[in-house]
């Protein structure tokens, strides 16, 4: 029997999630079963199974390929000088997160989810923490450079404001889902004119 390669088995795994994600936005997250999934990847249910035991597996994958793309972001903008304002930060994770995921809604559903699966849930708890993280290192520095506040000043500030801007992308995406008449470019304008600096 051939040997399968890390290499090969990362690319089925992404095949699959990418075909998850395609099914997830035609339909939404709960609406969508495996069996939806398996004929849109075209791949058999054995090879499926062989990757991702469940449908909530598979979401997990697809959720921390999106946030893992969001906090390299963050840290490339670290390398930037000058660096970008924290209040413009919203704004790039928001369209980033619907550019990769396509809906909104798919990320309301995923939250909602996340109160009733332990995994999703889990998963949840673990996307705030790592922006949290990457916000949080990225705002002090930014103080720092930007102000040459101290740098325990800095963290205490970053601590303080990074619940901010999580929320701000939140809003953006809950809104963005349930308003049928949200403007997101008015709303991101008012946050990067409005959030502490």
């Amino acid at each position: 029997m051939p040997k399968v390669t890390e290499e090969y088995r990362v690319a089925r795994r992404d095949e699959i999630a990418d075909a998850a994600l395609r099914a997830f936005r035609r339909k939404g997250f709960q609406a969508t079963s495996m069996a939806e999934i398996i004929a849109e990847s075209g791949l058999s249910a054995g090879a499926i199974y062989g990757h991702y035991p469940s449908k909530s597996a598979i979401v997990v994958e697809v959720a921390a390929r999106v946030v893992d793309a969001r906090v390299h972001d963050i840290e490339r903008l670290s390398e930037l000088t000058p660096m970008l304002a924290p209040p413009a930060i919203p704004r790039m994770l928001a369209l980033g997160m619907l550019k990769a995921v396509g809906s909104p809604a798919i990320m309301v559903q995923l939250w909602g989810e996340g109160m009733t699966d332990p995994e999703v849930g889990l998963l949840a708890t673990d996307v705030v923490e790592r922006l949290r993280s990457a916000l949080t290192q990225y705002v002090s520095l930014w103080h720092r450079r930007t102000h040459g506040t101290p740098a325990d000043e800095a963290d205490r500030l970053a601590v303080e404001q990074v619940p901010l801007f999580i929320a701000t992308v939140q809003g953006y995406v809950l809104q963005a889902s349930i308003v049928p008449d949200f403007d997101g470019e008015a709303y991101l304008a008012a946050v990067e004119k409005y959030l502490p600096r």
